[in-house]
């Protein structure tokens, strides 16, 4: 099987410019859990995961921002939506994505996209076609092709990546 048999098409790509806040608000309602972002020319440059955006809330820098806006309120509690609103209001995709990419062509097989994964530590990797992006293999992905085999099935509803 190979990665043109089991990606997910047009995966969610964000410019480099777009805001975090908007990133997070289309990962949740799309039920996935990264976005790749795009240069001006469309270019693939870099990834924003679920995990980049954890990362980022544990930084030291947010932990600074945190204490400073604990001193200005004197003790006093602030809003968590005005917090949240500071928090992601000047942060971009480029602020907190993965970059450079580890990609693959749509021609390799099943058992390199999983050494690829597993080699890298990572959940998901961008499919090129001609250096285009194409799609996208989730260890999801992974699961229902293996699934798939297992029960002789043709083809399973694989909903979100």
């Amino acid at each position: 099987m190979l990665a043109r048999d089991l990606m997910t098409l047009s995966p969610l790509c964000v410019h480099v410019g777009t805001p975090v806040s908007g990133i997070i608000r289309a990962m949740l309602d799309r039920n996935i859990s990264a976005v790749m972002v795009t240069a001006d020319d469309g270019a693939l440059i870099g990834l924003v995961s679920e995990g980049d955006l954890i990362r980022r809330k544990g930084s030291g820098h947010q932990k600074r921002l945190d204490r400073w806006l604990d001193l200005l309120a004197e003790g006093e509690p602030l809003n968590l939506e005005f917090l949240h609103s500071l928090q992601l209001g000047e942060m971009r995709a480029a602020s907190v994505m993965t970059t450079p990419v580890i990609t693959l062509d749509e021609q390799t097989d099943l058992a390199d996209i999983a050494d690829v994964l597993l080699r890298h530590s990572i959940k998901r990797v961008p499919i090129t076609r001609n250096g285009r992006l194409v799609g996208i293999v989730s260890r999801r992905d992974i699961l229902y092709a293996l699934m798939n085999q297992e029960s002789g099935a043709n083809l399973i509803d694989k909903g979100g990546s």
